[in-house]
């Protein structure tokens, strides 16, 4: 009888966006939002890349706890992550950055993707 061969190791990693506090009754005004990167994969990740496409106008204005990365697209296209500055992820494990937008005001959550590096 052979062993089973060992599963290979796997990346991957995925985001939630959540919107924790608006300002005016509107996000046109001003609001605060998270993200949670979450390693799904089955070993840790080194870094990771999240990327935020908003639809209705919404303009990032400050992140806390990642950083921004330079982006070649389309209006409404934003990418974040880390190398570094988070630390290695653990399988199971998450990290939490924060974001403040202004402007939109559809109500509607950002299309979210995370990638790991």
């Amino acid at each position: 009888m052979t062993a089973a061969p060992a599963a290979a190791d796997s990346l991957g990693c995925t985001a939630t966006y959540t919107i924790t506090t608006v300002w005016g009754g509107s996000q046109s005004h001003g609001a605060l939002a998270q993200v949670t990167v979450l390693n799904s994969g089955s070993s840790a990740i080194k870094g990771w890349r999240v990327s935020l496409r908003y639809t209705d106008g919404t303009v990032v204005t400050q992140v806390g706890g990642a950083v921004p990365l330079p982006v070649i697209g389309l209006p409404g296209f934003y990418a974040f992550g880390n190398e570094s500055y988070n630390g290695d992820i653990p399988m199971g494990g998450s990290t939490t950055f924060g974001l403040m937008t202004s402007g939109g005001g559809g109500g509607s959550a950002p299309s979210v993707t995370c990638t790991p590096a």
